[in-house]
């Protein structure tokens, strides 16, 4: 291939791209690096890695594969002017290329917006625990208080009704009512404090929300062999969505289908519409491990999880989001065979949601 036609791909590329020799010293790289790095090409080739990424580990990986070990992954902080959360994928290039200096290959992807949705999906989560962890405070402790604040009210009435003189024995009661007053108040503002907000619908095409949560996605799906597909109704109207919202709940869907597959698979994402063409109904689809029907069962309940580390609130809050969207989320499951999950979402909203 011309030389020229060869830089040319390489620098349209949407991924820095370094390439180093034994010693560690980039004798390579494309044009979106100028952009990464706020230098010139000529600036950066010819210098050590440390002195354009003065990061340890990814050094560390790099000499690792330099010596023959398999590709790594490293994620690391760029501080920049505008600092940036990298995804550095580290290959070596020994089979590619004879030359004896081009032997290591570093790819660079800014994944700084995915690492700030999740980190939002992540409090969106915790804020969903706290909440059902109010609301079952509330309900469990709410009713009892309500019964003693009742009967101490009718012994308060009972006493005050007497001929005797109870006045010693009222005002404790009162005291003690007082107090049942405020923890029924700190219950009404705990739930309160860790209730969801209400969504902020709007009018928005799915198509560019479906395919950058892939982009995403893609980079981790290819490093555990996933090969990704979609397919995208034809005419996609726009529906009144949570834009924000929709987004964590998918970005948390395809994290759980590629976790799902650690061997690898396949993973496909489908829209279509029902026959009155009032609904959007999106099929994510994986061919991992799948679900026993005991675990069915209980993947929307708080607190649940199949992962040793999960914290079991992502299915949960996406259950919510959906039925905030007046939607429904679904999943077919076979252990061995993979999962669909779908979520149907209305076109547009009822006035009174």
């Amino acid at each position: 291939m011309n030389e020229k036609i060869y830089k040319n791909i390489i620098d349209s590329l949407p991924y820095a791209f370094l390439v180093l020799d034994k010693n560690f010293r980039i004798i390579k790289c494309n044009r979106i690096c100028q952009t990464l790095f706020s230098r010139p090409q000529e600036e950066i080739e010819g210098k050590d890695l440390s002195e354009i990424i003065p990061h340890k580990e990814l050094r560390t990986q790099a000499d690792l594969v330099l010596k023959g070990s398999n590709t790594k992954l490293v994620e690391l902080n760029l501080e920049t002017e505008n600092p940036k959360i990298l995804r550095a994928t580290v290959t070596s290039l020994n089979n590619l290329e004879k030359n004896e200096n081009a032997l290591c290959l570093i790819t660079l992807e800014d994944i700084s917006e995915r690492a700030r949705l999740e980190s939002q999906l992540l409090q969106s989560e915790k804020l969903a625990g706290m909440g059902l962890l109010a609301s079952t405070i509330a309900h469990e402790l709410g009713n009892p208080l309500s019964i003693m604040n009742s009967t101490l009210q009718y012994i308060q009435k009972v006493l005050m009704d007497s001929e005797k003189d109870n006045s010693e024995i009222i005002t404790p009661f009162e005291t003690i009512m007082d107090s049942i007053r405020q923890m029924h108040d700190l219950l009404r503002i705990l739930s309160g404090f860790t209730g969801s907000q209400r969504p902020r619908f709007e009018f928005t095409d799915l198509r560019p929300v479906l395919s950058q949560m892939l982009t995403f996605i893609h980079k981790e799906a290819e490093i555990h062999n996933i090969s990704v597909s979609y397919q995208f109704v034809e005419n996609m109207p726009e529906c009144e969505i949570d834009v924000r919202e929709i987004k964590q709940l998918l970005l948390n869907l395809l994290k759980n289908a590629i976790e799902a597959m650690p061997q690898g698979g396949l993973l496909n994402v489908k829209t279509y519409l029902n026959e009155g063409k009032d609904s959007m109904f999106i099929e994510i689809s994986d061919t991992g491990q799948g679900l026993t029907e005991s675990e069915l069962r209980s993947i929307f309940r708080p607190f649940y999880s199949t992962k040793p580390s999960g914290t079991g609130l992502g299915l949960p809050f996406c259950r919510r989001v959906v039925e905030e969207h007046g939607g429904e989320i679904n999943v077919e499951s076979k252990p061995g065979k993979g999962s669909v999950f779908t979520i149907i979402l209305p076109i547009s909203q009822e006035e009174d949601i």
